[in-house]
């Protein structure tokens, strides 16, 4: 094959979790160009990638994207989200595609009926099972995140003296992060400097967390770019998070990570891949999972699996830095 094109659109985390598939790719077909195609947003996370040949955006146009693509001439396509829209490019590009098996029913199940059906392996090694026709398997590399030259931060000018942890405090849904109460909890019991990053929305809490605990707490919620991010967690001596997109950067960057489970759970697949880590969660809980992805409420109002978790983890691994 001269030429293979790999479908993602999105979104951060899924699309770090697809690199092992891009990277032997091209370790098996080597004389190959690698394309991908993805969300306008997301492309800059391709950027330094040296696997990938070129990448295409998808810009709400996707007759405009397959007109694109057809000139290429590709040999295969592998459809790396496999969702409507993924399905229809493939449509209008004449090409059966290579595909993954996301386990969808099965994550249902194991959130509606508490059956867990899904396969006892990662995520991505699934990927790997799906793509057997293309006789590619784990090298066992873990997760790829390049950081592109001149986006790494040096924490000294920015404040940020010694050894320090980092909290990536954001998550895609409010189930998945830690309640206020509960960070503060965090903040006031760890021991050592705690650096936060996040988005614009996280911000609001780090500044009051910051606030709180101002010989403690650095807040670099949107201060910096993803890439910077991924710098000081690079560099932290380790890192929690949530079960978000920060959690596979850090995976991918081979940090130690302590893990906030809430609505979600490990079995889905998604934990951190070939990397040290601890599940930090409320295990004997009978309403988890209660979502695939996550949702803003709890169904039950509670919220106990995140706001009865024990941190204690977390606290004795900053008494050892």
């Amino acid at each position: 094959m001269n030429k293979i094109l790999c479908i993602r659109f999105s979104s951060l985390g899924d699309i770090v979790l697809t690199t092992p598939i891009i990277r032997t790719l091209k370790t098996r077909y080597p004389n190959a160009q690698i394309h991908v195609a993805t969300k306008q947003s997301y492309a800059n996370l391709w950027q330094g990638n040296p696997y990938v040949h070129q990448v295409h955006c998808y810009q709400d146009n996707l007759w405009k994207l397959a007109s694109e693509l057809r000139n290429e001439g590709f040999d295969a396509v592998i459809d790396l989200h496999k969702n409507i829209r993924s399905h229809l490019l493939c449509f209008l590009l004449g090409k059966i595609p290579y595909q993954i098996d996301k386990f969808t029913r099965e994550r249902k199940l194991l959130v509606k009926k508490k059956i867990n059906y899904l396969p006892k392996k990662h995520l991505v090694d699934r990927y790997f099972d799906s793509l057997k026709k293309l006789d590619i398997r784990s090298d066992g590399q873990g997760l790829d995140f390049f950081i592109p030259k001149g986006q790494e931060l040096n924490p000294k000018e920015w404040g940020i003296e010694g050894k320090y942890i980092v909290y990536a405090i954001g998550a895609q849904y409010t189930t998945k992060v830690l309640s206020y109460p509960k960070m503060i909890e965090l903040c006031d019991r760890i021991q050592g400097k705690l650096v936060l990053i996040g988005d614009a929305w996280d911000e609001h809490f780090a500044y009051r967390l910051q606030t709180l605990f101002p010989e403690k707490v650095i807040n670099m919620c949107n201060r910096t770019s993803v890439a910077g991010s991924a710098s000081l967690m690079k560099q932290a001596e380790f890192v929690i998070a949530h079960d978000s997109s920060m959690m596979h950067i850090a995976a991918a960057l081979k940090k130690k990570l302590f893990v906030l489970w809430g609505a979600t759970h490990s079995d889905f697949g998604f934990y951190p891949y070939q990397t040290e880590y601890t599940s930090v969660e409320m295990s004997s809980l009978d309403c988890r999972p209660c979502s695939t992805q996550g949702t803003n409420y709890c169904p039950l109002g509670h919220f106990d699996c995140l706001n009865k978790v024990s941190l204690e983890p977390i606290i004795s691994a900053s008494q050892h830095i």
